[in-house]
């Protein structure tokens, strides 16, 4: 009756495959397999295939996509993912988020619209000149 295997949405955040430290700064679009932390500045649009971890030294100004997020710094845009967005108390969102999943921790600031359910994410396709979510540009 049911066909196909469900994606594994469980957060993965133990190994880290890319790391911006935290006297790093980065400008530019960012593609990536696996988890992804940063704990410095990261200016431009991400699209992760696993998950994005923030840490409370990390700023990140532009928008994010991928599996799972653990947010303890601040953001400065959009966050879009699958599985769980979780936001500790020293995070910061300004931006719309779509989430399957949203925990969020006594003290963590979000200014913007929440989208939540498990078919937020149908498809996810990157231009090389601007990120998209189902073929239109995200907004700004």
């Amino acid at each position: 009756m049911f066909s196909g295997k469900r994606e594994d949405t469980t957060p993965k955040y133990d190994k880290v495959d890319t790391l911006i430290g935290k006297s790093a700064s980065f400008n530019g679009n960012l593609e990536a397999e696996g988890t992804v932390r940063i704990e410095g500045t990261f200016e431009g649009e991400m699209n992760i295939k696993g998950d994005i971890v923030l840490g409370e030294t990390g700023k990140v100004i532009g928008n994010m996509v991928g599996t799972n997020a653990h947010i303890a710094g601040r953001v400065e845009g959009n966050v879009k993912v699958k599985g769980q967005l979780h936001l500790t108390p020293t995070a910061y969102i300004g931006g719309d988020i779509e989430v399957g999943n949203l925990v969020v921790d006594e003290g963590a600031v979000f200014t913007g619209k929440c989208l939540m359910g498990n078919n937020t994410m149908q498809s996810v396709e990157i231009n090389k000149t601007d990120l998209k979510l189902g073929g239109k540009p995200l907004p700004k």
